[in-house]
């Protein structure tokens, strides 16, 4: 005698899986995830950083996988992983339902007209909010949401963001990354202290300010104008170019950053950029998502004004 469903939603259909069944325990999505992710890459360390998880992380949802199942998904070779039959016939399943996820997803963000941006906070703050009428009048139905960070890994780990913007090389695995522009360093400080600037070597009695722990801006700067002289691992660390920019305008020293990233101050000569000499580091600032969600409205819309605001901002403010 066949059970029959005790479950009084409209649609459930006749002789379908009874309640106890599909609340029974079953391993998280987050391990299907890194199963498909494998299967289609061949590799747990690709998966890895396709997911931006560990790569002991995934091995160990792979076989969480394989215990629920009782059987194994791979064939582990040097060459890479082999799906076994069981392993065939799993993926199958699970690129289904997680379609099926996804679109149901993408439905539901397109209908409630919600974006969620996540950047750096001095891009946020410096670039990002003097533009920001534009931006809402090129999303005329979506409602724009905000959040900032200090990671630049495009974490999208969590379903609550659409996209962010990323300060890096722009290579990430299964992922689009629009160029906004690329960064651009030189030194600013106080017209006062830049008076003091007569040339590179005088930079060895201020106090640099650092935009971050690795010293990488100042050290790219010195290095292109050939100022071995002078130490990069000196001065004062910050956790963002804000802090650094606002220590500048303060007089605590010299700051390195992007010039669009000071340009209101560069305009009030709250700063000024004491050298004419600009470095490049080859990192820029890219507008991220995955790949699938290209196709969406509210990304389209996004990508199109920021890449296009991008494109109008000189790269260096007026002096």
């Amino acid at each position: 005698m066949i059970k029959q469903p005790n479950n009084s939603q409209p649609g459930y259909a006749d002789r379908a899986y009874p309640l106890s069944d599909l609340t029974r325990a079953l391993p998280p999505l987050s391990a299907y995830q890194a199963f498909v992710a494998a299967a289609e890459l061949g590799s747990i360390s690709k998966a890895a950083d396709h997911l931006c998880r560990t790569q002991g992380a995934v091995s160990r949802q792979v076989q969480q996988l394989e215990a629920h199942y009782r059987c194994a998904l791979f064939v582990r070779q040097a060459s890479g992983l082999t799906l076994t039959a069981e392993g065939h016939a799993l993926l199958k399943v699970a690129v289904g339902l997680l379609t099926q996820l996804v679109r149901h997803a993408d439905v539901l963000a397109q209908s409630a007209s919600v974006l969620t941006l996540r950047l750096p906070s001095t891009f946020a703050i410096r670039w990002l909010l003097p533009r920001l009428s534009v931006i809402n009048l090129a999303l005329p139905k979506t409602e724009l949401r905000i959040y900032t960070s200090a990671d630049d890994a495009p974490d999208f780990t969590t379903p609550d963001v659409d996209a962010v913007v990323v300060r890096g090389a722009g290579h990430w695995a299964g992922m689009d990354a629009l160029p906004l522009f690329q960064e651009r360093l030189t030194p600013m400080c106080t017209r006062e202290l830049a008076v003091s600037l007569r040339s590179l070597a005088d930079l060895s009695r201020v106090t640099l300010l650092h935009p971050g722990h690795s010293r990488a801006e100042w050290r790219c700067w010195l290095d292109h104008v050939g100022a071995s002289q002078i130490d990069p691992e000196s001065g004062l660390v910050f956790d963002t170019l804000e802090l650094t920019l606002t220590a500048a305008a303060q007089g605590h020293g010299v700051a390195i950053g992007d010039p669009r990233m000071a340009k209101e101050r560069l305009e009030t000569e709250a700063l000024v950029m004491p050298f004419n000499e600009i470095a490049q580091n080859g990192l820029g600032y890219f507008l991220v998502f995955p790949s699938p969600r290209a196709a969406q409205t509210k990304i389209r819309a996004l990508a199109d004004v920021l890449t296009r605001l991008a494109q109008e901002d000189p790269s260096i403010p007026a002096r």
